[in-house]
């Protein structure tokens, strides 16, 4: 064997792993990719929306924003990113405690929020909400619980797969 066939089947071997990596990529790339953010907002009479990040205390500025605007419905509820290539198809959202699995869903159309289903197209983003008291309720019922510390997320239903955000502050559920 001379040193140039070694060479040569080193780079062939090189440019087959970069070729073969490249195709996995494109695959597991190529589905819908969605990225959950709970979401705490109002929603004014005029129709105006305003959210913000529900992972973290934002009392403050949420009873600011409520200040300056209109009066209007405090909403809790989870922002969808599709950040894949195809459609993102949601069948259904909720609020849900974890580690007990009691859930709250709105039922029927909430005013303002999309209708579900829908889709999300590809680099398109959709906000779901319901009105707060319905998540304090839900933190409420769920004080009586012995054992594990409940957390309320938000969930996304999509064909047989469910998509969890991150836990939503209890601050932010302390505000009714």
């Amino acid at each position: 064997m001379t040193v140039a066939a070694f060479v040569l089947g080193v780079l062939g071997f090189a440019v087959a792993m970069a070729s073969l990596t490249w195709q996995v990529y494109t695959f597991l790339m190529q589905g819908a990719r969605p990225t959950l953010t709970p979401v705490v907002g109002l929603l004014t009479a005029g129709g105006g929306l305003v959210t913000n990040d529900a992972t973290r205390d934002v009392r403050a500025s949420l009873m600011s924003a409520a200040a300056q605007l209109p009066p209007g419905q405090l909403i809790v509820g989870v922002k969808v990113v599709n950040a894949g290539r195809a459609p993102f198809h949601v069948a259904q959202w909720a609020l849900r405690a974890d580690p007990s699995g009691a859930a709250f869903q709105v039922i029927g159309e909430q005013i303002g929020s999309p209708p579900v289903p829908c889709d999300i197209p590809p680099g398109a983003e959709q906000i779901f909400f319901m009105y707060l008291a319905g998540a304090v309720n839900l933190r409420r019922s769920l004080e009586s619980v012995e054992g594990d510390p409940q957390r309320i997320v938000a969930t996304v239903s999509s064909g047989g797969r469910t998509y969890v955000s991150k836990p939503i502050a209890t601050e932010v559920l302390s505000i009714v």
